[in-house]
Formats: C-alpha cells, structure tokens, sequence
C-alpha cells in the first residue's frame, strides 16, 4: 500500500480550482483538445446506454438524453426540457384533499427527438407506464411506483397524479424520458438498437460504440437551444479501467478529461501544464455495505457496529487519500440541507470492537486469531473495483484492522462493468463503492426494506419500521422544514443500525483541460456533462 505524507485539508464546500496553468505545452504528447474532438477518459464501459436501466453513472447518455430537469453546480434543480419546475407556489402542484398530489409539467415547445419526431408529453406519459409495468425490469421504480396515472390534455401538457405526497417529485424525470414512438409496443429489456444507441433531444448522438474501447457521440445538427451548440463536433469516452492508466493518459494528452480523479493522483497532476483539476465537495459518500441476506453476522447490530469501530478511518484519509477527503458518519453529506452532524459516531476502538463481538457469541477458542462461533470462522469476501488502486489500498487496509479483532476479510476484485450486475443481484458478502446521490436528500432507496433491487438500491438488505416509517414520512412531507426534521431522525436511526461502515466523502477531483470553458463541475449523481452543451475549448 503506498503511504503519503499528509497534505492539506478539503473540507471546503462549493467548488474551486486547483493547479491551473496555461498552455498546452509542458511535454503532452497527445493531440490537444479541440472543438474538433474532446477525448474522456472513463472508468468503465458502461452496461446499457437506457438511462433508466443502468446501474453505472450515466455520463454518456447525459450527452444524449435530456431530462425535463437537471442539477446545477449547486444542487438546484433547473428546468430542461420543461419550462419551469413545478411548485405550490407557481399553481404547478397540488396538494389533493385526499392525500395525493398533482404535478403538472408544461414542456418546452419545439423539441424534437433526434430523428425529427417532436417530443410530447405522450413521451411522459408512457415512460410512467412502461416503468411500473411488469413487462420491463428497470434500474428502479422509485418515485414512479407512486405515480397512479398521467394526463395529457395537450402535446406540451402532462399531468402526473401520485396516491400520495412525494417531496422528491422535482427529480422525477431528471433521467428523462423513453420516446414513445420507437419503444412502443417493444421488449425494452431486450431493445438492443435503443440500448446501445439511443433516442435523444440532447446535444450529442452515438456515432460509434467500439465493444471494449470507445463509445464515440458526434454533434446532432439544429439542436433545439440554437444551431451554434454544442460547440465541440466530437466527444470521445474512451474505456480505461486502470486508474494509473486513466491519470498517466491525462498528464500525456491522451485523454483530456477525467472526472473523478483518484486523490492518490492529485500530486502527479496539479502541476501539469495545460490542466486544471477542480476540486468539489461531492454529495457522495464512499461506504462498505454490508449485505445482511448474504451473511448470516451481518444481520446483528452488534456485529455491525464492532465491524465499523474496528476501522481507523481517519488512518485511511490522512494516509491513503492524503488528507483529500473528509471522514463522514452516514449518507446524506454535508452539501445536503438536511445534513446533521448529531448522530452516532462510531470513533476507531478496537476494545469496544472485541467487547461487542464477545457478546455476540464470537470468540477466537482455538487461538489462531480469526473469532469462530457455532464452528463457523467470523468470514467474509469484500468485493471491490478491480484497477482501482486507492480502493485496492483501502481494502487492504480494512482487511488488515478487521483481521486484528478477529475478523477473516478476503478481497475479491471485479471489473467495474461487472460489479454493477452482482450489486444489483445481491450477489456479494461486503462491497466497498461510492454512492453519488442526487440532489433531493430522500434515502429511501437506499435503505427502506420494500427497496431491495430490483425496485431500488437496498443492496444491503437492512429491514426496520421505524426508519422505514420515517423515510416514508419524509417523502410524504412537503413541507422542508418539518421534512428536515423526519430526515434528520431517520439519519440517526440510520446511524445506530449500522447497516453499511461510512468512510469518507467523495469529494471531486475533475480533470479538465485549462482550455476549455464552461466547465462547471457538479456535486450530484448528475454528473460533470450536465451543461456539456454550453463547453467550448478555446485557444
């Protein structure tokens, strides 16, 4: 594991840049960025480009698909394809006498998809339809399985009625929409044509998807905000699994932008000339789940909790991180305005760690330092993304504090592509990853017991009421005030189940060319691309 001295603090919120310098110069031999071609370089190959099935971050399609919203570089949600977002105040919502709710989404006039046909709330109305059929198996049905029925009185008019109050409604399709007149009637699980080529009104089309290297997107002609944009003719996402890779390509010119720069890279590249890496609290938090359906320990809260006291994860950010990120106790982070710190903190504590496993039964009889109980090891695998070096090191350096309380950890590391389908499938003992969450603070999907895939991400299969009832009581709430509230209750019941061990803050480090502008970073699962419309690299 490589050891870093300790570097400053990044515990700022908002965005700013570090090691910016001008020129292109300085030894990148790559061809430079251009309004000709933009050359990404990315983690993985994605899965599906159907936004509403993949498990991966959906950057590509981010190009191609718009949402009748999306998140700024601050979190708000701005309209897109609509014309305003919808609230109480501008008569868009209403709040029904019998508990449910009316959301009504004027749309923008004159969007056409890319192959001319125009987009209409039809487009809305029947991607509600094809989520909550059983017919299709989407990435989640969250927010959609609460929507009864969808009007559509004109072409730019839908009317979406939930059976109940639903705080997060702004984002409901922030993903976008399915164009009814290509998926009408088809498999959509098996619509190979859409899926990895889709349907858009964005700036960007798929040119070329190159199995196991490149996805290329090429400009789309008479885009809706005006002929003059996109800028750039040509956006490349380029595959490279291996982080050293990924950076050493930036720093040569191979690759001009990486989002997500490992923290263990910032050194190599905050002073290569030409590149500019802006530094962003994310609202992402890195985390181990553990996975109460698989291993039978996990499923005591005593366990769970010595597991998370075991681990000195102010050890992991000041060496392996290099100080980069911060050490956070649950999911919903600091940029949140439901965020409270007044939850349990589980500090590093190996004796009370040894303390609550003695009582729940698991001791080391035989001496050969692993606890056994009822014959069986205290054991399980940790799966991770292979090619990751900083999570390689960080699962080393668990495995090696869980080990000195008695616990037997194997690392297992798996492709990024493929470690998408065995989450989804529960298919794992422990899993260290990110969840980049969006910009509305529901957790529901995360941790409600009726939220297992596939109707959302509880891949840690925890179950309990009364963080259930107070989940469900804060998407219920319109109101933010009293919804922090419920929010900030269900963040401390949260915290003393312990379903998942908090580490650290993903905070943002985006590798961008000093050339292009435009670029705006965002904290959210929303992605860097959100504005790629607007980017343009100037000499």
């Amino acid at each position: 594991m490589r050891m870093l001295n300790v570097a400053r603090r990044a515990a700022l919120l908002g965005a700013f840049v570090l090691g910016s310098c001008s020129g292109e110069g300085g030894g990148r031999r790559g061809t430079g960025p251009s309004n000709d071609l933009l050359v990404v370089g990315y983690d993985r190959e994605p899965d599906t480009l159907n936004r509403f099935s993949t498990h991966i971050l959906e950057d590509v399609q981010t190009c191609v698909i718009e949402g009748l919203v999306t998140n700024d570089e601050h979190m708000n949600v701005i309209p897109v394809l609509a014309t305003e977002v919808p609230t109480i105040a501008n008569g868009g919502v209403t709040l029904r006498p019998d508990g449910g709710m009316d959301v009504t989404w004027k749309l923008r006039p004159g969007v056409k998809w890319h192959d001319g046909v125009p987009f209409t709330s039809a487009d809305v109305k029947f991607t509600v339809d094809a989520i909550n059929s059983p017919d299709y198996n989407p990435e989640s049905t969250d927010g959609f399985d609460r929507i009864t029925s969808v009007d559509t009185p004109d072409s730019l008019t839908a009317i979406v009625h939930y059976r109940e109050h639903y705080a997060p409604y702004q984002l409901q399709f922030v993903r976008g929409t399915l164009p009814r007149h290509v998926l009408e009637g088809k498999d959509i699980d098996r619509a190979t044509e859409y899926n990895r080529s889709p349907l858009g009104t964005g700036p960007y089309r798929v040119a070329e998807w190159k199995t196991g290297e490149y996805i290329l997107l090429e400009r789309v002609p008479n885009y809706w905000r005006g002929s003059e944009f996109p800028k750039i003719k040509r956006i490349q996402f380029k595959f490279i699994p291996n982080t050293t890779t990924r950076v050493n390509q930036l720093a040569s010119g191979e690759a001009h932008v990486v989002a997500l720069v490992p923290w263990d890279k910032y050194r190599d590249l905050k002073d290569v000339p030409g590149l500019t890496v802006h530094r962003m609290i994310g609202n992402s938090y890195e985390h181990i789940t553990l996975n109460q359906r698989q291993v039978e320990a996990f499923r005591d809260v005593r366990v769970r909790q010595a597991l998370t006291h075991a681990i000195d994860r102010e050890l992991i950010v000041r060496t392996i991180l290099d100080s980069l990120a911060p050490v956070v106790h649950g999911a919903i982070q600091p940029v949140s305005w439901a965020f409270t710190d007044s939850v349990r903190h589980y500090p590093f504590d190996t004796a009370r760690a040894k303390t609550l496993l003695d009582e729940t039964g698991w001791k080391d009889a035989n001496g050969d330092g692993i606890r056994e109980r009822n014959g069986k090891p205290l054991a399980f695998t940790l799966l991770t993304q292979a090619g990751f070096a900083i999570r390689e090191s960080v699962s080393q350096a668990v495995q090696r504090q869980l080990r000195d309380v008695g616990v037997d950890v194997k690392i297992q590391l798996v492709d990024g592509t493929a470690i998408s389908s065995l989450w989804f499938e529960g298919k794992f003992d422990a899993m260290l990853h990110w969840w980049h969450m969006p910009a509305d603070p529901e957790i529901t999907l995360f941790f409600a017991s009726d939220r297992t895939p596939p109707a959302g991400r509880n891949i840690n299969y925890v179950s309990d009421k009364a963080l259930d009832d107070l989940m469900y009581a804060s998407d219920r709430e319109i109101d933010q005030v009293k919804r922090r509230v419920l929010l900030v209750k269900a963040q401390q019941r949260l915290a003393e189940l312990a379903p998942e061990i908090p580490l650290y803050n993903v905070t943002r480090l985006d590798g961008v060319p000093t050339s292009l502008k435009g670029f705006k970073g965002n904290p959210t699962n929303t992605g860097v691309f959100w504005n790629v419309w607007e980017w343009e690299v100037t000499p």
